[in-house]
């Protein structure tokens, strides 16, 4: 059989740069086009098996060279982490890689004829879909399309609970950075909690508040295989303060149903490919915080740290203090600072790993996601007690 190598495929991105020898497979990173931001990998390897493969990504400094302020003293994505490989599509594992700071390197000996190599295992629209129509086999849960993408597709709501006078609205968000599928299995493992009729905490939640659920807030990045960027080319989280409709449709969307149902807790779920921990933080440096929303979040993160071993408390921001002046562009500080009653915070999920409970030759897992989804329910149900009810924009 001849070796085929293709980032063509659901979500899928890679450079082919060449492929003649099996020893020396040389591959580098595309860009989301008309951006700076390199795309993450997740491509599909044929007509190999048996065979010994080595890979090299070429000119990972490049990407290196783009990452946040302040991260000095936290290792790159590349140092000390592996490439996640499925020959199934389900089941995924960990192999060994090597950074010299300007390639990485690493090797497989497929077991079958398909094999797929991702920097975390992709949540296509396939799954999406399902995770959509699982939801919905519940009659209280409701779907609202609330806009559509740049190019089309359908920003979808789903809504769990009835809203009334004395209920909070929870809002949750993921992947508006495409990449960033780790937020796709956290909602798996929350639904798997929300659904469950005899779960006690996912009952009382569901009756005390009302949960407004965006599964999936760029959906064309993310069926497009690409990192940071939507079909524009616009980082979503950086265009929350003064959306432009054409070039963020999807950010113009959500926050149109945020200002008009009111919003008391907001989780924006994000993952780090650097970061060795699940970090929370909430948003206080917005110019309407006020001291006793680090009470609100203290019961948040100490009922989050009960429920999960795989959070821990004591993560610092990454780089040290937080910003002196909250970016407003990005969507846990615009919504912080447009309702300042309510609790908005960031998820940053681990890719390689945590510090606290680590899994040897294995790291942070789509498993592992779904668990941190699944243990979210009582910390937010910890947290209903103390919220506002139905919360409504204020000018900052």
């Amino acid at each position: 059989m001849t070796l085929s190598i293709s980032g063509n495929i659901p979500q899928g991105r890679i450079n082919v740069i060449d492929a003649s020898d099996p020893s020396n497979i040389r591959l580098s990173l595309p860009k989301d086009p008309g951006t700076p931001f390199f795309a993450w990998y997740n491509f599909r390897v044929s007509g190999a098996r048996g065979v010994p493969l080595t890979f090299v990504f070429e000119d990972i400094e490049a990407s290196v060279a783009n990452r946040m302020d302040n991260r000095d003293d936290v290792e790159d994505a590349w140092t000390n982490t592996g490439p996640l490989v499925s020959e199934n599509g389900e089941t995924w594992f960990r192999v060994p890689a090597v950074s010299d700071g300007e390639t990485w390197t690493f090797s497989y000996t497929p077991k079958g004829d398909l094999v797929t190599f991702a920097e975390f295992p992709p949540f296509g629209p396939e799954r999406d879909q399902a995770l959509t129509y699982r939801a919905l086999k519940d009659p209280d849960v409701r779907l609202e399309v609330i806009g559509q993408s740049v190019q089309g597709r359908p920003i979808d709501l789903l809504t769990f609970g009835t809203p009334g006078p004395d209920k909070p609205h929870l809002w949750i968000t993921t992947r508006q950075h495409p990449s960033e599928t780790q937020g796709g299995f956290f909602l798996e493992g929350l639904f798997d909690r929300l659904l469950d009729p005899y779960d006690a905490a996912a009952r009382v939640l569901r009756d005390q508040a009302v949960l407004y659920i965006v599964p999936n807030a760029n959906p064309d990045g993310n069926a497009l295989g690409l990192s940071r960027a939507n079909a524009a080319g616009a980082n979503l989280n950086r265009e929350w303060e003064s959306p432009d409709p054409e070039r963020a449709p999807e950010v113009v969307a959500i926050r149109e149903q945020m200002l008009a149902r009111g919003l008391d807790f907001f989780l924006d779920g994000h993952s780090d490919n650097e970061l060795r921990c699940n970090f929370i933080w909430p948003s206080e440096n917005v110019p309407t915080w006020t001291p006793d929303r680090w009470d609100i979040f203290r019961t948040f993160e100490t009922a989050l740290d009960a429920a999960s071993p795989d959070y821990e408390t004591g993560h610092p921001y990454p780089g040290g203090a937080a910003p002196a002046v909250a970016d407003l562009g990005m969507a846990w500080n615009w919504v912080g600072a447009a309702f300042p009653k309510s609790l908005s915070v960031l998820l940053e999920q681990a890719t390689k790993d945590t510090t606290l409970h680590p899994m040897a030759g294995q790291g942070w897992l789509p498993q592992r996601a779904r668990g941190l989804g699944r243990d979210i329910v009582p910390a937010l149900l910890a947290v209903v007690p103390h919220l506002s009810r139905q919360g409504r924009a204020e000018p900052y």
